[in-house]
């Protein structure tokens, strides 16, 4: 019993010293240089990643994507491969979706979607959840991505010089007059990515498109995915993005409102389910 204590006794000496050891400054400073290195190295891989796959996804799918959208006028078979693209990249980085508030979407019909942005992958989960064709307003600059730019056009998504308010509008109008029937728009009210994380001033460009396009209006909530892919940063993080869909405002009621007040009730209304989580 005595020896047993005297082990004891010398195991607990030693853990003591092992761990004042290692607090002593200059293991300390190791230690922090060595965790820091560490974080470095793991934030590279993870953007290393995320752009090979971004890369080779998207240059798989143009070629495919490309014809079939200009065999289809409906572009209902391309709509499967822009969602295989969205599936590949969340698929190797981890992200999860889901949805709620399907059952509030009617049939077929062309709807401006009107949705918060928190971050890239934003589209991504929008693009696998919604049950439509989604096509997007995108600012001009990325046009000039190599494959990205040109299937873009060819999906019908439409670009925009966000630096010229008239332009912009005009671009609009036009590209909205070449869409295919039942196919909706996505716009990111905010006009940009949130940089904290909370729901800025909403532009009208969605909401004049609704007008004069006579367009429902359909709200929609991203929750989750600032946590997967923050703005400003390429270091993505595992996670689960969650689409939820509001009541939509019928096409009756957008065009009798101004559009001012409409914009202000559906940036209530999605502030407020964003907030509650």
């Amino acid at each position: 019993m005595a020896d047993h204590n005297a082990e004891k006794h010398a195991f607990i000496q030693v853990s003591r010293f092992s761990y004042l050891n290692c607090l002593a400054p200059g293991n300390v400073l190791a230690f922090s240089v060595m965790n820091g290195l560490m974080h470095k190295i793991i934030r590279t891989l993870k953007v290393g990643w995320l752009g090979f796959w971004a890369g080779l996804a998207t240059f798989v799918v143009f070629v495919p994507v490309t014809i079939v959208a200009r065999l289809d006028p409906t572009q209902r078979k391309a709509e499967y491969i822009v969602r295989f693209w969205a599936r590949l990249i969340l698929g190797v980085t981890g992200v999860k979706t889901r949805s709620s508030g399907l059952e509030k979407i009617q049939g077929e019909s062309s709807y401006a979607i009107i949705s918060n942005h928190q971050s890239h992958f934003d589209i991504l989960a929008l693009v696998v959840e919604l049950p439509m064709i989604v096509r997007f307003v995108i600012k001009k600059e990325l046009r000039k991505i190599p494959f990205f730019g040109y299937s873009t056009v060819v999906l019908s998504c439409i670009y925009v010089d966000r630096s010229d308010s008239a332009q912009a509008v005009q671009s609009l109008q036009a590209g909205i007059r070449r869409l295919p029937p039942n196919i909706s728009m996505l716009f990111f009210a905010e006009g940009t990515r949130s940089p904290d994380g909370r729901i800025g001033p909403f532009k009208k460009g969605g909401f004049r498109t609704a007008q004069l396009a006579g367009w429902p209006i359909l709200p929609v909530v991203v929750h989750g995915s600032r946590k997967v892919l923050p703005k400003g940063d390429l270091a993505f993080r595992s996670g689960t993005i969650e689409v939820e869909v509001l009541d939509p405002i019928p096409k009756e009621e957008v065009q009798a409102r101004p559009w001012e007040e409409i914009m202000e009730d559906v940036r209530q209304r999605i502030v407020t389910r964003f907030e509650k989580g």
